[in-house]
């Protein structure tokens, strides 16, 4: 790998024995994949799991070089452990660690987001940029709607990228790795009325088909709300391994079908009507019975206009007797919002708001009362209640798990029934 003379000093320890060490791992981390050079990273994203050599690649280093922002928690984490129902004793020797790595970055200059959306607290980024960050579904979103640069990164991989300011030059920060390899289009599909669970079952077939490669979608309406297309690129992680969705019309890299392509023909063209959406929903739902007990939005984070919508949809009505209704955002949105009275109304409701957690880890297992039934309009969420969550603190317990429209959501908890479409 050719280095610049400042990335030289940098690498011999001038600039301390931590810089010296995360240089060090990018460089090797780029050699493997054959990159030629390192650049600079404009955005960082950690997320603070227990990092063994996190101790190393601080030592002497006073702030990180680039901006960077703290990665959403689990709840058992959070100070609604009580509300949410969660054993307090429960907190575990890794959730200890993950909170001190917290601590660390917090005395680095990372900010405390504390969020899987921090592009809606300040980290937000714009075409060409390039970016080191955790969490899939942020990473798609700033690949293919921001026009931004980045790969899915390791942990340590975003430490040191935000130590250093610097990261390898490689995957889809290379223009020749960000053309679409497979297009789909809409047949019989009423793409002006697609909910955002419409969305999400889309991304989620989506994921499925493509796995590894770049897709086009091409037909959207440029007036889609950026909340649908949040839930339309985030399973695409989930079902497969997609990090690169243009939108044809929409996108800064998609003004047209043939520049997403590159000029060349697509690898696979998929064609969704009615009969595959259908499918995908399928998938996405598997319960035994129509009680519903936990309601749980906010995956990836709900924007400031998704909590308006709800208040609006909740104002008047009460959550059923023994069903709990989670909504997860960032404390920079819930601030906004109870400045404007949503979260009165919501709470009035009987549910709860809670910031700097994920429901996508959310521990069931570690409930002080059993629950087996959740709905969600989210198809990442969904993915992972029928898998027993994802990560070591979820518990791995698998859920009865209900997928709809918000609407259909919020009906379930005032019911305490689902109801199909």
């Amino acid at each position: 790998m050719l280095l610049t003379e400042e990335e030289k000093r940098m690498l011999g320890g001038e600039s301390g024995p931590g810089v010296q060490k995360a240089l060090s791992f990018l460089v090797e981390y780029g050699e493997a994949f054959d990159a030629q050079r390192l650049i600079r990273v404009d955005s960082a994203h950690i997320l603070p799991d227990p990092v063994h050599m996190l101790a190393e690649l601080t030592e002497g280093v006073k702030s990180v070089r680039t901006l960077a922002t703290i990665h959403s928690l689990s709840p058992l984490t959070s100070p609604w452990v009580g509300d949410l129902g969660l054993k307090e004793d429960t907190a575990s020797p890794v959730i200890e660690d993950t909170m001190k790595a917290v601590k660390i970055y917090k005395g680095l200059g990372c900010f405390m987001t504390l969020s899987c959306a921090p592009y809606v607290m300040g980290n937000a980024l714009k075409k060409g940029h390039v970016f080191s960050w955790a969490g899939s579904s942020g990473i798609i979103i700033n690949n293919s709607l921001f026009g931004a640069r980045g790969n899915r990164d390791s942990g340590i991989a975003m430490t040191c990228s935000a130590i250093t300011g610097l990261t390898p030059e490689l995957g889809r920060i290379r223009s020749e790795e960000r053309y679409a390899d497979v297009v789909v289009r809409f047949q019989k599909v009423d793409v002006e009325q697609l909910s955002d669970a419409d969305m999400g079952a889309i991304g989620y077939h989506i994921g499925a088909m493509a796995q590894t490669k770049n897709v086009v979608i091409d037909g959207l309406p440029s007036t889609v709300p950026f909340e649908k297309l949040k839930y339309l690129l985030s399973p695409m992680p989930v079902s497969g391994a997609v990090s690169l969705c243009h939108l044809t019309g929409i996108t800064p890299e998609a003004p047209t079908l043939e520049a997403a392509l590159g000029n060349r023909r697509p690898e696979m063209t998929l064609t969704l009507s009615p009969f595959e959406m259908r499918d995908a929903v399928s998938k996405l739902s598997h319960y035994t019975s129509s009680e519903v007990e936990v309601v749980a939005m906010g995956c990836p984070h709900l924007t400031m206009r998704e909590i308006r919508d709800i208040a609006y949809m909740l104002e008047g009505r009460r959550v059923a007797d023994g069903v709990r209704l989670i909504l997860a955002t960032n404390e920079g949105v819930s601030s906004l919002c109870r400045r404007m009275g949503y979260n009165d109304i919501i709470e009035k409701a009987g549910g709860l708001i809670i910031t700097d957690s994920c429901i996508a880890v959310f521990p069931f297992a570690h409930m002080k009362e059993p629950v087996a039934r959740v709905a969600t309009n989210s198809a990442r969420c969904a993915h992972y209640l029928l898998r027993g969550g994802a990560g070591e603190v979820a518990g791995g317990k698998v859920m009865d798990t209900y997928y709809g429209s918000t609407r259909q959501c919020l009906d379930a908890a005032v019911t305490g029934t689902w109801e199909d479409a």
